[in-house]
C-alpha cells in the first residue's frame, strides 16, 4: 500500500452521526485513510455513544475520538452582535464578495446568517484537502461551495443506498436534488453495479462514477477453526438489522417448509430492528421457537463465532415498496470469508457479492420453493457444502479483502 509522504494530504469525512452501532464500511474507509498516512478529520453534526458502538475497541485503538470536529455554525443570539458579527465578516472578507453572495443565493432560507457556514468552511478551502462525503444527502454545503464558491478542496462523495432513492426518507422530492454535487464533485463511488445504475439514473455523468466495494478483514474473518459439522442438524445464519428489506420473514417460511419435509434444521438470526415483533410472531405461529432464534446484537468476535459454528448463510432481501432494495451485503461476504457458501435472493447487488455455482446460489426474489429444495438436497449432499466451502475464502480475498480495497483507496486519493 502506497504511503502519502510527501505534500500530506488531508481527508475530511463528512458525515451526519458517529459513530453508528455497526456501519462497519464507514469505520474501514476511516482507517484505510489513517493508515495510508493521510491526515483525517471526521467532521459530524452530532456524536453518538462510542459505547454503543459494536466496533468500540477499534474505535479506541485507533484514537478515532481524537479525530472529530463537530460542525458547531456559532451563530450568536442576540442579535446585534450577530449582525455586528455578519458585518465584520463581509469586512475581512471582501475580496471573496462573490463567492458569499453566490453561497446566500443557494440558501432555502434567505438569511445573511449563512456567512457563518460559509466562513466555517473557508479553514478547509485549500487544494491539500479532499473532502470524502459518505452518503449523497450529506452533501451540503459542499456541493454550493464546490459548484459555486470557487471551493479549492477535492470532492468524493460515497452512495450507500438509501441516498440514492426518491423520495428520500419519504418526503425529499428529486427536483434536482444531486444536481450541484455531480457537476463540481471530483468523482462518485458506488459499492455494486445496481447502486452504480441508480446514481447514473440520477444524473451522474458515467466518467466520475467509480466501482469500489465495501471490503472485509480477511486477517480477521477466515475460515480458520472452522467446526465441520457432523451431527444431522443443517445449521443457517443471518446478520443483519431486523428491517423489510432483509426478508426475514421469508427465511422464517423457509424454515417452516423444510421442517415440514422432516429435517432438522436451526437458523440463528443476529441483530435488533423495527420488525422483531413481526418476526416473533411468525415464530410463534409456526410453532419454531426450539429453530428460529434471534438472538439480538451480537459483537464481532461473537458473530464471528456463530459463522464458523455454521453450514450456511441464507439471506433472503426484498425490495421495500419504494423499489428501494439491498445495495450490496457485507455479511454475505463476512460469512464466506469465514467459509460459509450462500444461498440468497437475486434482490439489488446482492448477487456482486457471491460467485453464483462455486460459492452460493442465487434465487429469484420471494422464491420459496427451490430455496427449500435446494436446501433438501444439501442436506442430503454435506460434502457439496464442503466443496463450495473451499472456494469462498479464496474468492472473497481476491475480490472484497480490505487489502484489495485499500490499494484502491490509495489509488483514488493519491490522484485527486
Amino acid at each position: 500500500m502506497q504511503q502519502n509522504i510527501k505534500n500530506k494530504k488531508k481527508i475530511v469525512f463528512k458525515i451526519s452521526e458517529f459513530p453508528h452501532v455497526s456501519e462497519t464500511f464507514i469505520i474501514a474507509q476511516i482507517i484505510t485513510a489513517i493508515q495510508l498516512n493521510y491526515k483525517v478529520v471526521i467532521l459530524v453534526n452530532s456524536v453518538l455513544d462510542f459505547k454503543q458502538s459494536l466496533h468500540e475497541d477499534i474505535l479506541l485503538k485507533y484514537k478515532i475520538k481524537d479525530l472529530l470536529v463537530v460542525e458547531d455554525i456559532k451563530i450568536p443570539k442576540n442579535k446585534f452582535i450577530r449582525f455586528f458579527k455578519i458585518f465584520l465578516l463581509f469586512i475581512s472578507n471582501i475580496s471573496h464578495l462573490k463567492s458569499i453572495l453566490n453561497f446566500y443565493k443557494f440558501q432555502k432560507e434567505k438569511s445573511y446568517s449563512w456567512i457563518f457556514h460559509w466562513n466555517f468552511y473557508q479553514q478547509f478551502n485549500n487544494l491539500h484537502t479532499i473532502f470524502h462525503i459518505q452518503y449523497g444527502n450529506n452533501k451540503f454545503p459542499i456541493d454550493v461551495l464546490k459548484a459555486k464558491c470557487n471551493f479549492k478542496a477535492k470532492v468524493i462523495t460515497t452512495f450507500h443506498g438509501h441516498d440514492a432513492f426518491f423520495p428520500m426518507h419519504g418526503f425529499i422530492p428529486n427536483n434536482g436534488y444531486y444536481d450541484l454535487l455531480f457537476d463540481s464533485a471530483n468523482l462518485i463511488t458506488a459499492n455494486t453495479k445496481y447502486l452504480a445504475d441508480k446514481v447514473v439514473q440520477l444524473g451522474c455523468p458515467l466518467e466520475k462514477l467509480q466501482l469500489v466495494p465495501v471490503g472485509v478483514d480477511t486477517t480477521y474473518f477466515t475460515p480458520m477453526h472452522k467446526v465441520q459439522n457432523r451431527d444431522a442438524i443443517l445449521k443457517l445464519i443471518n446478520v443483519g438489522r431486523l428491517d423489510p428489506v432483509k426478508g426475514h420473514k421469508y427465511l422464517i417460511e423457509i424454515v417452516h417448509e423444510v421442517i415440514k419435509k422432516g429435517i432438522t434444521i436451526q437458523l440463528d438470526i443476529i441483530g435488533e430492528g423495527s420488525e422483531r415483533k413481526n418476526l416473533e410472531a411468525l415464530i410463534e405461529k409456526y410453532n419454531l421457537s426450539e429453530t428460529v432464534k434471534l438472538v439480538g446484537k451480537k459483537t464481532q468476535a461473537e458473530i464471528k463465532e456463530m459463522y464458523l459454528q455454521s453450514d450456511l448463510y441464507v439471506f433472503a432481501a426484498v425490495p421495500l415498496p419504494d423499489g428501494r432494495r439491498e445495495t450490496q451485503g457485507l455479511a454475505t461476504l463476512e460469512a464466506q470469508a469465514c467459509g460459509l457458501p450462500v444461498i440468497a435472493y437475486d434482490s439489488g447487488g446482492v448477487k456482486y457479492t457471491i460467485d453464483a455455482g462455486k460459492t452460493g446460489f442465487i434465487f429469484d426474489e420471494f422464491e420459496i420453493e427451490k430455496v427449500v429444495e435446494k436446501l433438501l438436497f444439501l442436506n442430503e449432499n454435506r460434502n457439496v457444502i464442503q466443496e463450495m466451502s473451499n472456494n469462498c475464502f479464496s474468492f472473497v480475498e481476491a475480490n472484497f479483502s480490505q487489502k484489495v480495497i485499500n490499494e484502491k483507496w490509495s489509488h483514488i486519493y493519491s490522484n485527486l
